[in-house]
């Protein structure tokens, strides 16, 4: 947008506000796109990904945001558009997070690690064990977890612990406040000094993801029905009905926590699960992965979906 001012002939001295063509088409693409698709909607993909499974997405900002998939598949959405980062693998990846635009991991199949350093993305080698989650609190403080095997980077190196079943998700709320979960197996938590495993108290042991809030703010999904979440409150854990599997959380806050997975997605606000509407998303959906920013949502998943939302 421009201002133009006139000297005119009786020296008075007015200003007029113009808009520039290319301003103008984004401004009514913007309101159109409000009108025309209200909650969730697709985005618009690079056609190179328009049939990718997408497992993980993260949001660096409401206008930096990552998701990453089968091949060796990462998208970044800058300035509204979705564009294809060169990964340097071919592996599946599985999940994705970071600390800063400049400071991003993804992780996949068979030990594949990749770093972004704000410029471009890195293969790290150290690890060899399956990767499907990934969670930071800072660039000395990264954990991954996949198969029997939880991997904390220190900044310089890899250490690992082991644990029965399948690990899926890993979570946290600091250094000293991580959580791991999965499959055939319970949840761990890391306290800054030693693991102990608490029982999530829901009745079964295939647990889905897990998400940090703050310490003493927990949530774990899981297969149950009727009991398809539970929250630690720093004391115990207490089974909460959702009314929809979840593969991935997010949350701005205690009261404002998102979950996605199959074909459900929905909020809680502090009281109660709510589903959403995603028929606009269309039929027979794989969600995968949730990630937030203030006033803005998108997950991810089967046939090139990314879906965002804004509130």
């Amino acid at each position: 947008m421009k201002v133009l001012c006139l000297a005119l002939v009786l020296g008075f001295l007015g200003c007029v506000t113009t808009t520039e063509p290319e301003e103008a088409t984004r401004s009514a693409e913007s309101e159109l796109a409000a009108a025309t698709c209200p909650g969730w909607c697709r985005e618009t993909l690079p056609p190179s990904a328009a049939s990718t499974l997408f497992h993980g997405v993260w949001a660096a900002s409401a206008e930096d945001v990552f998701a990453v998939g089968d091949g060796g598949t990462i998208l970044r959405r800058n300035n509204d558009a979705w564009s294809q980062m060169a990964s340097g693998t071919t592996a599946d990846l599985r999940g994705v997070w970071g600390t800063s635009s400049s400071d991003v991991w993804a992780g996949g199949v068979d030990g594949a690690l990749v770093h972004f350093d704000g410029q471009s993305w890195s293969v790290v080698t150290g690890p060899t064990t399956d990767i499907d989650s990934v969670w930071a609190s800072s660039p000395s403080d990264a954990w991954f977890c996949g198969s029997t095997t939880v991997l904390h980077w220190t900044g310089s190196r890899f250490t690992s612990t082991g644990f029965g079943g399948i690990l899926l998700s890993v979570s946290g709320s600091g250094p000293s406040d991580v959580w791991v979960t999965g499959e055939s197996t319970s949840t761990h938590h890391w306290n800054g000094s030693a693991w102990t495993t608490i029982s999530a108290n829901v009745g079964t042991i295939s647990l889905m993801s897990v998400l940090g809030i703050a310490n003493g703010d927990t949530w774990i999904s899981d297969f149950m029905p009727g009991k398809e979440t539970s929250h630690w409150n720093g004391t115990r854990f207490t089974a909460v009905k959702a009314g929809a599997i979840f593969n991935g959380m997010s949350a701005l806050s205690s009261n404002d926590v998102w979950g996605a997975g199959a074909a459900k997605i929905a909020h809680w606000n502090g009281t109660a699960w709510t589903l959403q509407d995603v028929t606009s998303l269309g039929a027979n959906l794989s969600l995968w992965s949730v990630a937030t920013r203030p006033g803005h949502a998108w997950v991810v998943g089967g046939n090139g979906l990314i879906a965002h939302h804004t509130f």
